[in-house]
């Protein structure tokens, strides 16, 4: 037995100091690593300088005697102390998951150390609230609370504590809007596929469905919006148990159909983007929130498409915006194949193309991709009684001459690829010359007589000797009483005064153009 044992044997019952025991002591020396306190007795007790760092001489503290030295001197734990004195009131903590209060000490990478009266406990970053700092007070729950051989382990969480007050907060937010309401919200949380989550006043969460981010249906979210950016929202939806609010970001601005009133017209060329491709035409984005579509028809002269996402501009054929209806042409603003085809290959160039389609009194030629010619009957020949179907024949290709425009076809001619017959025979006859000709076709008011340059001259019935017959195909020698532009009159008779033979009256006066009528040909 030590003398410091005896020493109390004969001066305290040994009952009062003893392992375990509680005392209260005064500080009376601080050094680097030890504390030496006055228990009242003649020797004094020890207490690990690292238990108490801030504590100075004359402070009077209470500790645990946790053994005696061989010197005999107590050594005493005032952590042993505070652990034992708070062990109880953790325990319950923890099981009924109350809230306790403490400091924070220090800051380290993973956490924080925070004094709960005197005892140190750690409250780890990810369960920490935002911006903890040293000597800011902790309001947490007991997470973890072991007891080993180096003290209590005690582990502290403010998850459910932060989940508290932001119920709270948003309870107090909630209870203050309604449907309608335009509120300022920061981005929280970013789904492309299905919205994003905002968080209004720093407490109320409320969610904007993707389809009620923007006006444009296409539009890429993850560009629109980035995390803890601040938008406008307006209020949509307050569920019942006010759990989950809905909102519109979209609604905040004007309406893309009521700003397209202030630039589109009937008529207007726009810039847009080729969208999709339909079965019936094309999808173009106009402007956000703004569709407009091209028919097939109004796409291309070519039949060329252009390629998804490209930029084309279009022509305002249809705007309603109150249908929410604009209807667009691309090919409107395109050069006119047919105009780019004439200016490389003008009036009376000679070109080649297939006959595709023959009809009524018009041939169709298929000339290059996007570019059609006509030929009308009078083009075909110079000899007015030849048909379409005398000259040319369907999917064969001819050569012809360009005449000019007619709509959207290029006009094209087969005769002017030859001289006018009735050119040669102004070359080569002139009134009063005798001529032998070939009996075309017998009528009642006379009989037409071929040139050999493939025109017919008109020999009137007034102009036949009386008693003479003629037969197709009879040779017969005539005279030519008229030439001109419009027609050769004939007469087998012998030639007569002029005044008499200069009489409009008659047969002699009809044209060749009244006389076709007259026999449809």
């Amino acid at each position: 037995m030590g003398d410091f044992e005896k020493l109390l044997q004969e001066t305290t019952p040994l009952r009062e100091l003893k392992r375990g025991n509680v005392v209260r002591c005064k500080v009376v020396k601080v050094e680097d690593k030890l504390i030496y306190v006055d228990l009242g007795y003649k020797v004094e007790g020890i207490i690990p300088r690292e238990e108490l760092p801030e504590v100075k001489p004359g402070d009077e503290i209470k500790a645990v005697i946790l053994k005696f030295s061989r010197g005999g001197s107590p050594i005493l734990s005032y952590k042993k102390y505070i652990e034992s004195k708070l062990y109880a009131l953790l325990k319950t903590a923890k099981e009924k998951n109350k809230l306790i209060t403490g400091t924070v000490l220090s800051a380290e990478k993973d956490g924080y150390w925070v004094d709960i009266s005197g005892l140190r406990a750690f409250l780890p970053v990810a369960d920490a609230a935002k911006g903890l700092k040293v000597g800011k007070k902790v309001v947490a729950n007991v997470q973890e609370l072991q007891e080993t051989g180096n003290g209590l382990v005690v582990r502290l969480s403010q998850k459910e504590y932060i989940k508290s007050i932001e119920k709270k907060r948003a309870e107090e937010v909630i209870e203050n809007i309604k449907v309608g309401d335009i509120l300022e919200a920061k981005v929280i949380k970013v789904d492309p596929e299905k919205g994003i989550t905002l968080l209004i006043k720093g407490a109320l969460r409320v969610f904007v469905p993707v389809e009620e981010i923007s006006w444009n249906k296409n539009a890429d979210v993850s560009r629109l919006v980035k995390l803890g950016q601040r938008l406008n929202v307006k209020i949509k939806r307050i569920p019942k148990d006010k759990q989950f609010v809905f909102a519109s970001i979209r609604e905040t601005q004007e309406h893309p159909w009521e700003r397209a009133k202030k630039t589109i017209y009937k008529g207007a060329t726009l810039q847009v983007k080729v969208l999709e491709h339909l079965e019936k035409g094309l999808l173009l984005s106009v402007m956000e929130g703004v569709e407009g579509f091209v028919p097939k028809d109004e796409i291309s002269y070519d039949g060329t498409i252009p390629q998804k996402g490209s930029k084309v501009n279009a022509l305002v054929l249809e705007f309603d915006p109150e249908r929410r209806k604009l209807v667009l042409s691309l090919k409107r603003l395109l050069p006119k194949p047919w105009e780019e085809y004439l200016k490389l290959n003008p009036a009376g160039t000679r070109i080649k193309g297939k006959v595709f389609k023959i009809e009524g009194s018009k041939a169709f030629v298929e000339l290059t991709s996007g570019v059609q010619g006509v030929i009308q009957r009078s083009d075909i020949s110079w000899i007015k009684s030849v048909k379409i179907e005398d000259v040319l024949e369907l999917n064969k290709e001819y050569e012809f001459m360009v005449l000019g425009l007619d709509g959207k076809y290029v006009k094209l001619g087969v005769k002017q690829l030859s001289e006018n017959p009735l050119d040669l025979i102004f070359k080569k006859y002139k009134v009063g010359d005798k001529v032998t000709l070939k009996v075309k076709a017998i009528h009642s008011f006379g009989a037409f007589l071929q040139f050999e340059e493939g025109l017919d001259g008109l020999l009137p019935i007034s102009e036949i000797p009386k008693g003479t017959k003629l037969q197709e195909k009879q040779e017969v020698e005539v005279r030519i009483i008229e030439l001109s532009q419009e027609k050769i009159t004939l007469s087998m008779k012998e030639a007569e005064p002029q005044e008499e033979t200069s009489t409009s009256s008659g047969d002699k006066g009809f044209t060749l153009g009244d006389l076709f009528k007259k026999i449809k040909i």
